[in-house]
């Protein structure tokens, strides 16, 4: 069941809107919004709260983009302080289709947090 659900999954096109995430740690719940799953470069927004769902304002947020199949990875991309609890990375490579994992490190001052999603990178 889980083979054929990851198979639909990177199998399925993906839309030309933003794409939304959510995950979440044992500290933060996290919302992601990718401008575009396209090959180049493309801006990350994460909001970033406490379990409780009070934003986190003081806190040091990087974005970085793996191609674990390949072995590809990007330097950690710092995201500016856009508001209560939100963070933009302005501008993470995306360099080939594929399967890629989004990595966030979050440091809220009480050690660093780190969320890893999936994505699937179209042409």
């Amino acid at each position: 069941m889980v083979v054929i659900a990851t198979i639909g999954w990177l199998v399925w096109p993906s839309s030309p809107d933003p794409v939304v995430l959510k995950a979440g740690t044992p500290q933060h719940l996290v919302t992601v919004t990718i401008d575009s799953l396209r090959l180049g470069d493309t801006a990350v927004d994460v909001t970033v709260t406490d379990r409780t769902g009070a934003a986190i304002d003081h806190a040091a947020v990087q974005v970085q983009a793996i191609q674990p199949l390949m072995g590809h990875a990007g330097a950690p991309v710092p995201a500016a302080a856009t508001g209560s609890g939100h963070f933009r990375a302005a501008s993470v490579s995306l360099m080939m289709t594929g399967p890629w994992e989004l990595r966030l490190f979050i440091d809220a001052h009480h050690g660093i947090d780190q969320v890893t999603l999936p994505l699937w990178v179209g042409g």
